[in-house]
């Protein structure tokens, strides 16, 4: 059992012949009682004071834990959110690589058809070509040849708006009949 100031301040002491100055004695237990007063409030006030510590600990543990929770919340979120941009990073790539095989084939699939074009024009061309110098070559065999015009034994006949052909049957009728006179007149 504790002894309290109280217990000091009401202590009796037996008297005995040649014993402690009773003044002296009572002086001195007055000190120590005040004291311990002291001591005994600065222990309560202390206990107080870690008792409070103790309840701001528990709530700085309380935030601490609470903190640690949101950190790693946000650590999981962030990596969600990394994946995410990750995977859609990879989908984008994907679709553009996709975009672009379509647009290379097209390209592709245009070239050729342009090359074919570029054939057909040249065909086209290279008997434009052939049917011109026979024309002017008829011609030319039509202007040395007098006896032709002459006869005026040539006509012409629309093929088309663009296109103007001589008539092939009546040009060799009169080619014919041409090398058929030429004997007679050698």
């Amino acid at each position: 059992m504790r002894i309290t100031p109280m217990d000091i301040e009401q202590q009796e002491f037996s008297r005995s012949f040649r014993g402690y100055n009773e003044e002296e004695v009572d002086d001195f237990l007055d000190k120590i009682v005040k004291d311990y007063e002291e001591l005994i409030n600065e222990n309560n006030r202390l206990n107080e004071e870690i008792e409070r510590m103790k309840e701001r600990l528990k709530e700085y543990s309380e935030i601490e834990e609470s903190l640690r929770s949101a950190l790693l919340s946000a650590q999981k979120s962030a990596e969600e959110v990394k994946k995410n941009v990750e995977n859609e990073a990879k989908m984008i790539i994907e679709k553009a690589k996709m975009e672009a095989e379509i647009i290379k084939q097209q390209a592709s699939q245009k070239e050729d058809e342009i090359k074919n074009e570029i054939d057909n024009l040249r065909r086209y061309k290279f008997i434009f070509k052939e049917r011109l110098k026979s024309m002017l070559n008829l011609y030319l065999n039509m202007i040395e040849t007098e006896e032709f015009e002459e006869q005026k034994g040539y006509e012409f006949t629309k093929k088309s708006t663009n296109d103007i052909k001589i008539d092939e049957v009546k040009v060799e009728k009169n080619l014919k009949d041409l090398d058929e006179e030429e004997p007679k007149n050698e």
